[in-house]
Parts: C-alpha cells; sequence; structure tokens
C-alpha cells in the first residue's frame, strides 16, 4: 500500500497528538504552533532526565530535582552573541570564578538556566537556552566541576532580565545564570 506524504504527516500528526496528551487537532495546532502551554499542563525541562538533553515531566517544580537556591550568592550572567551558545573568552573568566566556588564547596549544586531575547519562536528560543546552558554545563565540566552537581533548564525567552525591545534589552536576556543551589 502506497500512502501520500500527507496521508503520512497526518498519521504521525495523530500519532503525536495522542502522546502529548492532545485532545483534539486545534489542541496540537495551538501546541506546536504558538499555544501558550503544552498539552496536560506539562512541562519542558531540558536537561531533567539524568543530565540527558530534554526530558518531558508532569508536575515538576521549574527546576528538577527539588534542589534550592542559596541565598546571598550570586554569579554574574554569562552573555552571549546574538543567536549563538559559543562562550566567548570575556564570559570564561567568569565561569572560572564559578568553578573556583564549586571546586571549594563540594557540598553545593549549581542550576544553570539558559535565556534568549524575544526574537525567535517559542520553541527555537527554548532550544536555544538549552543549548547555551549546556554549553555553560560542558565549560564548567571542563574545569574540573563535577556534571552531576548540575542541572540544566532553558526559558527561553520566558525570564527576560530586562524589558524593552531594542539591542540593550536585547543584549541583557541572551544569558546563561549559574546559581548555587543546595541539593536535596
Amino acid at each position: 500500500m502506497k500512502l501520500s506524504r500527507w496521508a503520512v504527516c497526518g498519521l504521525l500528526t495523530g500519532v503525536l497528538a495522542l502522546g502529548t496528551g492532545c485532545q483534539t487537532m486545534s489542541d496540537m495546532w495551538d501546541w506546536m504552533f504558538g499555544g501558550d502551554e503544552t498539552p496536560g499542563d506539562m512541562e519542558f525541562i531540558p536537561g531533567a532526565d539524568a543530565g540527558e538533553p530534554g526530558a518531558w515531566t508532569e508536575g515538576m517544580p521549574p527546576v528538577a530535582g527539588d534542589w534550592t537556591p542559596i541565598p546571598g550568592i550570586t554569579f554574574p550572567p554569562v552573555y552571549f552573541a546574538y543567536d549563538q551558545f559559543r562562550i566567548g573568552s570575556s564570559e570564561q573568566v567568569k565561569l572560572e570564578q564559578v568553578a573556583n566556588y564549586m571546586m571549594q564547596n563540594k557540598d553545593v549544586g549549581l542550576i544553570v538556566e539558559g535565556h534568549c531575547d524575544e526574537r525567535g519562536s517559542v520553541e527555537y528560543n527554548r532550544s536555544l537556552g538549552e543549548r547555551r546552558a549546556m554549553a555553560i554545563r560542558d565549560y564548567l565540566v571542563t574545569l574540573g566541576v563535577d556534571a552531576a552537581r548540575m542541572q540544566t533548564i532553558s526559558y527561553g525567552e520566558e525570564r527576560p532580565a530586562a524589558q524593552g525591545s531594542d539591542e540593550n534589552a536585547w543584549a541583557k536576556n541572551r544569558r546563561g545564570e549559574t546559581i548555587p543551589a543546595k541539593m536535596n
């Protein structure tokens, strides 16, 4: 039996809709192309499954694993060029300070957040934010920080550091945040 391209797309969309909890094709369309929420109130949390990039989890807190940020300890944001996830040399110095802290405080974990500016689709920015968080994590691993002590999460464009639609605001929003946390 030969199926047309459209028939195969329809079948795949139906399977995907069932697997994501969509109840109607309208739900599926909204979820895929601009709906605010994922089906079934699920949240995409990159790195939530044993350090693997990307995991769908239901009913989890904003950061996987019940880690609690430690108040009063902050590191400067790591900034990225437009549409990039490569860590620049000026930003590497910031991460070397984070690594030094982590090496001196072996009982502390690190939440690594990836953020983007508002340009691009929600899905694209979530993916780019994940690549930024993973780049930071990977760089810290090369500096000697155990990957098991870090969790990554992408907020995409959801948590801007600066409001506005100009280069000044966008530059502040293209960032990675490293947050020391108590590992529970």
